[in-house]
């Protein structure tokens, strides 16, 4: 089995579609200019479908929801993190622990978002 998309629920798909493509390099795959709904895609085949939240009350995810990205090398996550840096998005520092090479961000909408690379 294959994980096919994850659906996220935002107040601004435009906001949240440039953020993905500035730095996460996704692309749309539907009309891009929707303001209700869109598609990007990865080179893995991975679909993000970015609709627009139906109520207009502050969107509130669970303590601890994310969506995580992985990258191979600790280098990786220091050129990510760099990335979001110069597209002038708010992100925390790079960590290394047990765990690996890592480091957290909020897309628009409040979505938390890591990027790691796993300890060898």
């Amino acid at each position: 089995m294959k994980l096919n998309h994850l659906d996220l629920s935002v107040p601004d798909v435009q906001a949240a579609l440039t953020f993905f493509e500035d730095v996460f390099e996704l692309r749309c795959t539907s009309n891009r200019s929707s303001p209700a709904l869109v598609f990007l895609t990865d080179d893995d085949g991975f679909v993000l479908v970015l609709q627009r939240a139906r109520s207009t009350d502050p969107l509130v995810y669970p303590d601890g929801f994310h969506i995580g990205f992985i990258v191979a090398d600790p280098a990786l996550v220091h050129t990510r993190h760099a990335r979001f840096v110069a597209t002038g998005h708010a992100v925390g520092d790079v960590q290394v622990n047990g765990r690996g090479t890592m480091f957290y961000a909020h897309a628009p909408g409040g979505i938390l978002v890591e990027v790691s690379c796993r300890a060898a």
